[in-house]
């Protein structure tokens, strides 16, 4: 039998060697300074504006780190190398307990991410492009195993120092934060950009 395994979403993760407790320390001032913050997806907790002209040195080094991984995340699409992926905003989320993100996507960006500094037991989720697979065609009682093909959901539970890539129009949301530690991001967006060489 031959396969044809179609209409994927492709998610990158990787492992990067970055200082987490200077990166979290960095999360805390800029919360700081900046303790109102912002609502988009946040069901309580605290996420920031755009920081992405912020020049403290290890966070420089994080953006250098989604730049080689966009570049990867890019290729590994095959679009075309006349573009490039440029970061267009990037910000923080502190979760702390019973806090989530509720399901959402990124419009008009190329690739979406999130960096975590902390471990957690409560993971990203990402909903099946078809959303209603599960309520009107594959009821759960009739799957054995749920895999990649069949699920109607997905999770990915990163550890810290996780980069994390996906499609932007893939929806996704944060599990609620059941635990007494905060849960700490950066997530992220791209855009295309036309080189100019």
């Amino acid at each position: 039998m031959e396969y044809l395994e179609i209409f994927s979403a492709c998610v990158q993760a990787h492992q990067t060697k970055l200082d987490i407790n200077l990166l979290t320390s960095f999360c805390y001032d800029v919360q700081r300074k900046h303790s109102k913050g912002v609502e988009i997806s946040n069901l309580g907790g605290w996420q920031s504006g755009n920081i992405k002209d912020n020049p403290h040195s290890e966070f420089v080094k994080l953006i250098s780190e989604i730049q080689t991984a966009a570049d990867a995340y890019h290729n590994k699409l095959q679009f075309k190398k006349e573009y490039k992926q440029e970061l267009c905003n990037i910000w923080i989320n502190i979760n702390g307990k019973g806090h989530s993100n509720e399901y959402h996507n990124h419009a008009k960006s190329a690739i979406s991410g999130s960096f975590y500094l902390t471990d957690s037991k409560f993971p990203i989720m990402f909903k099946h492009p078809y959303e209603e697979i599960s309520a009107y065609y594959w009821e759960e009682k009739f799957i054995e195993s749920f895999n990649k093909l069949n699920a109607e959901q997905w999770t990915v539970t990163p550890k810290k120092n996780t980069l994390l890539m996906f499609p932007p129009w893939l929806y996704h949301k944060v599990a609620m934060n059941r635990e007494e530690t905060n849960r700490i991001s950066i997530a992220f967006n791209t855009v295309f950009k036309k080189n100019e060489w």
